[in-house]
């Protein structure tokens, strides 16, 4: 045989086992599309059915699913999908879908199925006659602990994969299942840390009192809200009660800061921050707002207190939609119209002050014993509202023992602008009304964020809020006690409102505008090693106010979390912007 032939009989030889091959790996594609479309499906029926809160239903999808994601696994574990790993071109996409039908596989089995067995007892962790079955509480660690392993494993297996090459669409539906798992993971480790606390919290080795405050949108403060109705909440061997109320209007002002305040606390804050309960949280840091409020309170009450919760009237909206409509004296509060009766109805109805202070009491103890007596018709429906407060910076926790709020300083649901070792990953862009007024009921705004270059691994970012006053179309019509602006000469219908932007630890502003026009950053404005802008702005209704700050983030991570103040639409105002570093 010639060597002509011979190498055109190799080659021929070559390209059949080019063609036979590509026909077995694209024939094994269809098959894993299958069944990973099959998997996508019955993971929608398990979900319904974990809604539904049947045993047989969520045994019947659970199997389903199990069943399409092992077989999508198994189809990609094998010599033929490894040779397709190899390919060119399409190598990379074959890793990512053997990634991803391998992660679905291990959820279903390692992550969902220890909760499925459990879901029909969550009726047990809702409270009953004010108390908590502690045992009921024991029951679910050890599942919701492996989940949170799974979907931390499952989180770190995704984000190996370079997605880079990935083609259009398996590049976007990889990257949804990347979010959707990652999201999925916080939120489970989120509640794996609560609830190995939770016991101790429900007062499992002896009495507990919680200070809860109520914050008030209306008037708005940097972590949300006025603080305004004030309460105990005692946890004993999982019996709750609500206990002493008062208003944070009624501790006046003190002569001097109730704690010590540091220099740059002064300069950004004034001593208003630790003279007055009301303007603790001038600071968007929940940890010094409630170290603050706890000192004031234990000065003038004999509670010994082992934290300090809040939640805002938004929060507390999304629990009546777990509890139903209350009755509260003339009104009936539903999660449709709390926001509206709350920060607005009642100003227009009940023009003193005291009065309103005790209206808004009798709300909290009215929400609360709802909730503490099993007023609750699903227990899902509860839990969602909860970690929906949370998700969204309207529920925070603050623990007086050192070593449990250490187990969640890291979560959203902690507040905190730093963290254990004082620095501060965040850009936090925070608001005050400055009207003396409850006029942010009419305030809406929202900020954007997107890196602009990363040098020398200092990343830049642009940021961009809008403002705008919507009161009435004659807000002279509105009470006094709303518009406001008797110390500061505005008029109705007009804010004046603070916003406040702290960089992260080490960062600069580089410059911002107000209105179109250029301002020089304060660089002697700092929190520690976080410079501070802050702008004043005097709100005329139907006339926006924009402005823009130029952030300099250096040794900036992959993605720089934006925590800005929730105001009154049901939704997350905070965000993250992603680096170009």
């Amino acid at each position: 045989m010639s060597r002509r032939r011979a190498v055109l009989l190799a080659s021929g030889l070559l390209l059949l086992v080019v063609v036979v091959l590509g026909a077995l790996v694209g024939w094994r594609a269809l098959q894993v599309n299958d069944s990973l479309q099959q998997a996508v499906r019955d993971a929608e029926a398990t979900r319904t059915a974990l809604e539904s809160g049947d045993q047989a239903t969520i045994d019947t999808a659970l199997t389903s699913l199990q069943a399409s994601s092992r077989k999508a696994a198994e189809q990609t574990d094998g010599a033929i999908w490894s040779l397709a790993t190899a390919l060119p071109v399409v190598g990379d996409d074959a890793s990512g879908v053997r990634t991803a039908a391998r992660v679905v596989s291990d959820l279903s089995n390692r992550g969902i199925a220890p909760l499925a067995d459990q879901a029909t007892q969550l009726d047990r962790l809702l409270p009953t006659d004010g108390s908590i079955d502690l045992d009921a509480v024991r029951d679910l660690q050890d599942p919701v602990r492996q989940a949170a392993e799974a979907l931390t494993a499952a989180r770190a297996d995704l984000a190996a994969e370079d997605t880079s090459g990935f083609v259009g669409q398996f590049k976007s539906k990889y990257r949804e299942l990347t979010v959707l798992v990652g999201d999925a993971a916080g939120a489970m480790d989120s509640a794996a840390v609560g609830i190995d606390l939770l016991p101790e919290l429900l007062g499992a080795e002896g009495r507990r009192d919680y200070l809860l405050v109520f914050q008030n949108n209306a008037e708005i403060r940097a972590t949300g809200g006025l603080p305004g109705a004030m309460s105990i909440v005692s946890a004993d061997d999982g019996a709750v009660a609500l206990g002493r109320q008062d208003s944070a209007a009624r501790f006046g002002e003190r002569a001097e800061p109730v704690l010590p305040l540091t220099d740059d606390e002064v300069d950004i804050y004034s001593e208003k921050l630790g003279t007055f309960m009301l303007d603790a949280n001038f600071t968007p840091d929940w940890p010094r707002a409630a170290e603050i409020m706890r000192a004031r309170w234990e000065e003038v009450h004999p509670e010994e207190l082992a934290g300090v919760l809040t939640v805002d009237t938004v929060a507390v909206s999304y629990l009546l939609g777990a509890t139903g409509p209350v009755e509260v004296g003339p009104y009936t509060l539903t999660q449709e119209n709390a926001v509206d009766v709350l920060l607005s109805q009642v100003y227009a109805d009940i023009p003193d002050p005291t009065e309103q202070d005790a209206f808004f009491r009798t709300v909290a103890a009215t929400v609360f014993d709802r909730v503490a007596g099993g007023g609750v018709g699903n227990p899902r429906d509860l839990l969602r509202a909860l970690v929906r407060a949370g998700d969204e910076g309207r529920a925070y926790v603050n623990l007086t023992d050192e070593a449990e709020q250490a187990e969640i300083a890291a979560r959203r649901v902690a507040g905190a602008s730093e963290d254990g070792e004082g620095a501060a990953s965040l850009v936090d862009v925070s608001l005050l009304d400055g009207t003396g007024s409850k006029m942010s009921y009419y305030l809406d705004y929202d900020v954007k964020a997107r890196s602009t270059s990363c040098t020398d691994g200092t990343a830049r970012l642009a940021l961009q809020m809008r403002l705008e006053s919507t009161p009435p179309a004659d807000p002279t019509t509105l009470p006094r006690y709303v518009t406001g602006g008797v110390n500061v000469s505005t008029e109705p219908g007009e804010q004046l409102v603070q916003v406040r932007m702290a960089t992260p630890s080490g960062g600069s502003v580089s410059g911002f505008t107000i209105r179109g026009k250029d301002f020089d950053p304060d660089e002697d404005a700092m929190l520690g090693d976080r410079q501070v802008s802050t702008v004043y702005l005097l709100l005329e209704p139907g006339k926006p106010a924009d402005i823009t700050w130029e952030v300099e983030v250096p040794q900036a991570a992959a993605s720089v979390p934006v925590r800005v103040t929730p105001g009154l639409r049901p939704e997350d105002y905070s965000g993250t912007v992603s680096t170009t570093c």
